[in-house]
């Protein structure tokens, strides 16, 4: 069974399960927070007793965890139950660490956003993208994970340096030229990745681990990948469908678009770090949350690692992740203080944009 044919798969499942899904018991729009915190939380009670999810939920405003709660289990397969500090693969919620890790480097002076990536990647086989191409997903490079369908054995550990080598022997056509309008793109996040590990002669974990991770004191965070040093999390989650695992594969020897594990008490750590510029000084973070400019002077709403509010790109940013039986999202409001974290591992018994849906209507009717 090829790739296509699983993510095809999936998403029949998905579907199936949605159709039996439990839905919340619904309040009135204008309901207090009260009453909607009361029935969401039952809603989640449900959903655990019955075993239909497994998920890490963190709702913070203004220094304070106003609503947070874990529960179904690490691994489908053991009896470890999931808390505060459990790590989850965050899937595309990773770019935001693969951008500032590529910020980090132009802060100490090593690349510049609007060099083209050939001068940090000699074989990379395209002139005319630059490294704030990759950033802002307006590179126009086709999908990695097709030409994998296509060129790449299945039973085969696929990693960055087989993507670029891939690209190297096929050079598939672009997309659009480089600049020209947005496309979500996986395969510039890798190819970020990759330059980090040029730039820096470390290996992606080792750069984010020390120049992210270790600064924050997240210590319930890493890149973990196929080739990643031993397990040192303390409780790493395991992607689950349904009581069944569903976890790493082929396509897992990979960094740059997701392989960061992380828990919604770091993720917090996170949030507050960005809000205290503990990395970079405010006017180079804020590098991330600017629109990209495209070449006919239109604006696209993602910045660096980050989804944008169209009305205040600066103050409100989110992103949603997806991979094998994980799927997550964070959103935060600068102004208010406030962050949203949803780490799931199995929703079989839900539809994962319903949970999202009521777990942001829940933190806005928050006084």
């Amino acid at each position: 069974m090829n790739i296509t044919i699983k993510i095809l798969s999936s998403l029949f499942i998905c579907i199936l399960l949605s159709a039996c899904a439990k839905s919340i018991e619904k309040v009135s729009e204008d309901a207090p927070y009260s009453v909607r915190l009361s029935s969401f939380d039952k809603w989640i009670t449900t959903l655990d007793k019955d075993h239909d999810i497994s998920a890490s939920l963190l709702f913070y405003q203004d220094g304070k965890k106003i609503y947070q709660r874990a529960v179904g289990k690490v691994h489908p397969l053991k009896g470890e139950q999931l808390h505060a500090d459990s790590s989850f693969n965050l899937a595309s919620v990773s770019k935001q660490f693969t951008a500032m890790g590529i910020m980090l480097l132009e802060h100490q002076g090593k690349l510049g956003f609007d060099v083209e990536v050939k001068n940090y990647i000699p074989n990379f086989p395209y002139s005319g993208i630059s490294v704030r191409h990759l950033l802002n997903h307006t590179s126009g490079l086709a999908d990695y994970m097709e030409l994998a369908d296509e060129y790449w054995q299945e039973d085969e550990m696929f990693t960055n340096k087989d993507i670029l080598t891939m690209y190297q022997q096929y050079k598939p056509d672009l997309l659009f030229m480089p600049g020209e309008k947005y496309m979500y793109s996986n395969t510039g996040y890798v190819i970020l990745s990759t330059i980090i590990e040029h730039i820096s002669q470390q290996s992606f974990e080792d750069f984010i681990q020390e120049n992210i991770f270790n600064p924050l004191n997240m210590t319930h965070s890493r890149v973990i990948n196929l080739l990643s040093n031993p397990n040192s999390l303390s409780s790493r989650v395991y992607g689950q469908d349904d009581g069944e695992l569903n976890d790493l594969n082929n396509l897992d020897g990979v960094t740059g678009d997701g392989s960061v594990y992380s828990s919604a008490s770091d993720l917090i750590h996170w949030h507050k770090a960005l809000l205290e510029y503990k990395l970079l000084p405010k006017e180079k973070q804020l590098q991330a949350f600017q629109p990209a400019k495209l070449n006919d002077g239109t604006l696209s709403y993602y910045g660096f690692g980050w989804i944008l509010d169209k009305e205040k790109p600066t103050i409100k940013m989110w992103h949603t992740g997806g991979w094998v039986g994980f799927r997550t999202v964070i959103w935060r409001d600068v102004s208010t203080d406030s962050v949203l974290i949803l780490l799931s591992s199995d929703t079989s018994g839900v539809e994962f944009v319903e949970l999202y849906k009521e777990f942001i209507a829940l933190a806005r009717s928050y006084q």
